[in-house]
């Protein structure tokens, strides 16, 4: 990463970074940019991905950014597994178009939100995703299910339980 460099991308620029992942085509500073690859449907919890890859060291308006593949429920099936660690990925959302600059008729992809619940009751509503996806008529190449995640801890929801805690007290 570059010294005095934010990296706050946007949707659009996600899903450029999404495309060269997915068509191994490199793209200007791909390589300086942090964004790993990692099962985020795994068997790791949300707060042990956080501080895996240095969550810790960040401000609380900053996030993780990952590359994942999608896990199917069965083989058959269209319907995606998003659990993690002893809890899963809720969604929020039926999923926000992204359109390129140049045509507004056609999504590139995606934009989801999701939240994290049941497991670790301290936690619930502690962490988000947002899960970044190709429209699959534009990029079939993406035939391994990538996706591109932003984790984010959710420090409005500790602010609530924490006050909720006082009020307890």
């Amino acid at each position: 990463m570059f010294v005095g460099f934010g990296f706050e991308p946007s949707d659009r620029s996600l899903m450029c970074y999404l495309f060269s992942k997915v068509t191994s085509k490199s793209m200007l500073h791909l390589d300086q940019v942090q964004i790993k690859d990692f099962d985020l449907y795994g068997e790791k919890e949300p707060w042990e991905i956080w501080d895996l890859h240095g969550g810790f060291n960040l401000q609380s308006d900053e996030d993780l950014y990952f590359f994942t593949k999608l896990k199917k429920k069965s083989q058959n099936g269209s319907r995606i597994n998003r659990s993690v660690g002893t809890g899963t990925w809720m969604g929020e959302d039926s999923g926000k178009p992204i359109y390129s600059r140049l045509s507004a008729i056609q999504p590139l992809g995606f934009k989801r939100r999701f939240r994290y619940e049941g497991g670790v009751p301290q936690q619930v509503g502690q962490w988000i995703m947002h899960e970044y996806s190709f429209n699959t008529t534009l990029v079939p190449e993406n035939d391994q299910g990538y996706v591109l995640c932003r984790v984010r801890k959710n420090d409005r929801e500790e602010k609530k339980a924490e006050k909720r805690r006082k009020l307890i007290t």
